[in-house]
Parts: structure tokens; C-alpha cells; sequence
């Protein structure tokens, strides 16, 4: 076989074999971040003289940095479970969001409410951290928290924050993994090119 001819064969292969190996560059869980923002409103479910029971219902947007994520996740519903705890003015309870392609979000959600309990109204601002503990699709396995801030009307509250999302499903590459992939492939090119010249 003719020198060049082999040159050429060894270099395919090792093409291939490069390539075969950024396939299997290491990948880490995606950590993304995130905006929220929600309009809805809590129900009273049960009452004692120190705490008070509350489901919420709201309707509103998760976004990120990917305008073309953000169509396929939007409208997001949320919906809580929770109790207020009448004499400290925190809340507390668990939390579920359904994405709009039927990917869910769960976890644990604390208020501080002391500014709505202590109103006559009922109405005032309050705090809001999220935990993120459970998902389905590209969320299973999730971690992250996002916090915000929000206000109870009269007939309606808002909230808004923002925050991170880790989730194995949002994958990106090992940045080393790659670069070292890349800068293999860089000297085979240049070494296979320089061959070709003389």
C-alpha cells in the first residue's frame, strides 16, 4: 500500500476513533437558571387557634435562558399544600408544577407570612423559598431552589423570583473533556495537512 493511501486509512480511523470519544465525553448534571412568576390565589382548608391550612393554585411562566425550552414549558400550573403557622407568621408545605408538555416539578415551599397574618385585611406581602426535591423527564433527579417575593390582594397574589435548576437531564459537557477532544483533533488535522503538503 502507497504511503499517502496509508496516511489516509490511519487518518480516517483516528477520525473515528475521535469522534467515538467525544460521544463519550463525560457529562455532568445541567445547572440552568431560572425566572418564575405566578398569579393565583390560596384557599383556607382548616383553622385552629395557632395554625391554618391552605391549598394554593396558580398559573403563570418558568423561563430560562432558551427562548425555544421556555415555548415548550409555558404555561406552567402550581399548586401547594400548606400551613401557616398563626404565632411565628412562617409557612410551610409541599409544592407540584406541571409544565405545559406534561413534565412535572415538586418539592417544598416555605413563606414568611407574618405581614398577611398581622393585616386586618389579610392582604400584604410575603417571601417565598422553593426547594426543589423531585421531577419527571428532564427533571428527575432535580435539586436547586429559587426564592421570590410576592403579595396577597384581596382577589388575587403574585409571586416572582428566581433561581437554579440541577437535573441530570440538563446536560451539558465536561468544558476540560472537551477542549482536550478538540485540541486532539486539531493537531491530527494540522499533522495530516502539513503530510499532504510536503
Amino acid at each position: 500500500m502507497p504511503l499517502r493511501s496509508w496516511l489516509k486509512t490511519c487518518t480516517t480511523v483516528v477520525f473515528v476513533l475521535c469522534a467515538s470519544l467525544v460521544a463519550s465525553v463525560t457529562a455532568r448534571a445541567g445547572t440552568i437558571n431560572i425566572t418564575y412568576s405566578l398569579t393565583g390565589m390560596g384557599t383556607v382548608t382548616g383553622m385552629t387557634s395557632t395554625t391554618l391550612d391552605l391549598t394554593g393554585a396558580f398559573t403563570g411562566s418558568i423561563d430560562q435562558a432558551n427562548p425555544a425550552k421556555n415555548a415548550v414549558w409555558n404555561p406552567v400550573t402550581y399548586n401547594d399544600v400548606s400551613q401557616a403557622n398563626l404565632l411565628t407568621g412562617f409557612l410551610t408545605g409541599t409544592f407540584s408544577i406541571a409544565f405545559a408538555n406534561g413534565e412535572m416539578l415538586s418539592g417544598i415551599v416555605d413563606e414568611n407570612v407574618s405581614a398577611i397574618i398581622s393585616s386586618p385585611t389579610g392582604t400584604g406581602p410575603f417571601t417565598q423559598t422553593l426547594t426543589f426535591t423531585a421531577g419527571t423527564g428532564e427533571f428527575a433527579g432535580v435539586s436547586g431552589s429559587a426564592s421570590g417575593t410576592g403579595f396577597v390582594g384581596e382577589v388575587t397574589g403574585t409571586v416572582s423570583g428566581s433561581g437554579t435548576l440541577t437535573a441530570p437531564g440538563l446536560i451539558t459537557p465536561e468544558p476540560g473533556s472537551i477542549a482536550l477532544v478538540l485540541g486532539g483533533l486539531t493537531f491530527i488535522a494540522v499533522r495530516y495537512r502539513r503530510r499532504r503538503i510536503n
